[in-house]
């Protein structure tokens, strides 16, 4: 017996160790935090152009630029992020590296009460994977909603469940603002979170606290409440501006399930979003190792929350699947196109089961955990980074066509009021502090340009091929601008 027990103390000793202590995980969280900056810093070229989207959101609090494109959908959560620096009309490298900042620094926040819900290694864990899904990097540094909502839905999980188990009034305040900045993001994909998150603690007694449900509420209504008073001051009221919202997007919102052979096809990046009106086909071959990957994740996930039975925490483990589920059926089948950046906020909090199935393994069979670890990083994390590298890299390409565009027209304009009319416009036109007019074939001149040229604005058209005759732009004049790209030209109207 003696004999016994000294081989299964010997054997004790020599297992390997796989537990974190909370401090552990605390730094593990930090060091990934970094190296999310890190690889924004690698991935990123400067100086990268905005998109359409990006450009509308900087308008609002960049004091140089007149507010372009804002329409009902938009909420003011972005504005707000880039306010911080854009009230000093920074340069696009300064844009780029406040964003990647504040990503990383969101990524830490977003999992840090997590630490504490579930072992102080799932946290980490789950960190990791999500920072480097390679759209989830490729989005850090750029001025889109979608990877707030998705940080900030983590946040207020994790806070809620902190929140119930000591309802200290520091606590209840800060999920109140995780909640606020959820709604203040983005107002509709709030509710995709918060009412499955309320659904759950009325289920479960241990969460059913009111006052932390309160607290919920309370930031929930204030982050609505920008959205809601604009509404009424600008697009008619609440329900006008919902509906508007609601039939804003391409083909508006309808069940269709082709979306779910459509995101698939996306997964490599090529292409990025698609399809409005078409088929599952113009999205492009299904990447065989991308949806294999996919498969993969959503397995692994599965067995996070089942494994969570046996530790007594599926009601938590339900709190970020039920919303994710309820988020990515939304994406899935209601728009009319899907996108990668959509589900953001569902990769955010599928990233947890996922970890807690990893962590878990690793537990349960230690001698396995350097198996793990390899077969995450060869199969995951180098993979999704090259590809991030690659998009980013063809992101660049793309969009400094637009940046050295408008410094080639920067002398033309000359700090005049002006109006640009291109396709896309509001990057150009963020770029030279004008006026947005997308660029149309139309024989009736657009009310924008009609009204611009009667107030002397100066009016000039960014086009990739002469107007076709009958165009309102057919007899404006060609004028050269030097070191313009050929594949540009420039027309201003007549006098």
């Amino acid at each position: 017996m003696l004999a016994a027990v000294t081989h299964e103390s010997t054997e004790a000793r020599t297992r390997p160790r796989v537990g974190f202590s909370l401090r552990q995980g605390q730094i593990a969280l930090l060091l990934v935090g970094l190296v999310f900056l890190v690889v924004q810093l690698v991935i990123v070229r400067h100086p990268l152009g905005l998109s359409q989207d990006e450009s509308n959101y900087l308008a609002k609090v960049d004091p140089r630029v007149p507010e372009l494109y804002w329409t009902q959908p938009r909420a003011w959560g972005m504005p707000v992020l880039a306010a911080p620096v854009a009230v000093f009309s920074p340069s696009l490298t300064i844009y780029r590296l406040y964003f990647g900042f504040l990503a990383s620094a969101g990524l830490i926040a977003a999992f840090w009460p997590w630490l504490r819900v579930f072992r102080p290694a799932v946290a980490p864990a789950a960190t990791l994977f999500f920072s480097t899904i390679w759209f989830t990097a490729a989005f850090g540094s750029l001025v889109m909603p979608n990877l707030y909502v998705g940080l900030c839905a983590v946040a207020v999980t994790g806070l809620f469940l902190r929140a119930v188990h000591a309802p200290v009034w520091w606590r209840l305040i800060l999920t109140a603002a995780a909640a606020g900045s959820v709604a203040l993001v983005r107002p509709t994909d709030s509710v995709l979170v918060i009412a499955p998150l309320c659904a759950i603690a009325l289920v479960v007694p241990r969460m059913r606290r009111l006052r932390v449900l309160a607290a919920v509420a309370v930031g929930e209504l204030l982050g609505w409440l920008p959205w809601i008073i604009e509404g009424y001051l600008r697009f008619g009221g609440l329900v006008e501006r919902l509906r508007a919202a609601e039939t804003s997007g391409t083909h508006g919102l309808d069940l269709r399930s082709s979306n779910l052979l459509i995101f698939p096809r996306l997964l490599d990046g090529t292409p990025m979003y698609c399809c409005s009106g078409g088929t599952p086909a113009d999205a492009g071959p299904v990447p065989l190792a991308m949806t294999t990957w996919l498969a993969g994740v959503l397995v692994i996930a599965a067995l996070g929350v089942i494994w969570s039975v046996s530790e007594r925490r599926l009601p938590e483990m339900m709190l970020v699947c039920l919303p994710a589920g309820v988020l990515a059926a939304f994406y899935l089948l209601l728009p009319g196109f899907t996108a990668l950046r959509f589900l953001l906020p569902a990769f955010a909090m599928v990233s947890l089961p996922v970890a807690f199935a990893l962590v878990h393994a690793m537990r349960q069979w230690p001698r396995t955990a350097a198996v793990i670890v390899v077969a995450a990083l060869v199969g995951h994390v180098a993979p999704m980074l090259l590809v991030a590298e690659r998009q980013m890299d063809a992101i660049w390409r793309w969009r400094s066509a637009q940046v050295q565009a408008a410094a080639a027209l920067q002398p033309l304009i000359n700090q005049q009021p002006c109006l640009v009319i291109a396709n896309p416009p509001s990057p150009l036109a963020f770029y030279l502090g004008c006026d947005a007019q997308k660029s149309r074939t139309t024989k009736r001149q657009p009310k924008r340009v009609t009204q611009a040229r009667a107030e002397g604005v100066f009016v000039l058209a960014l086009l990739s091929a002469p107007p076709p005759p009958g165009s309102y732009m057919a007899s404006w004049q060609q004028v050269p601008v030097p070191q313009l790209e050929h594949r540009f030209q420039v027309y201003i109207p007549p006098a």
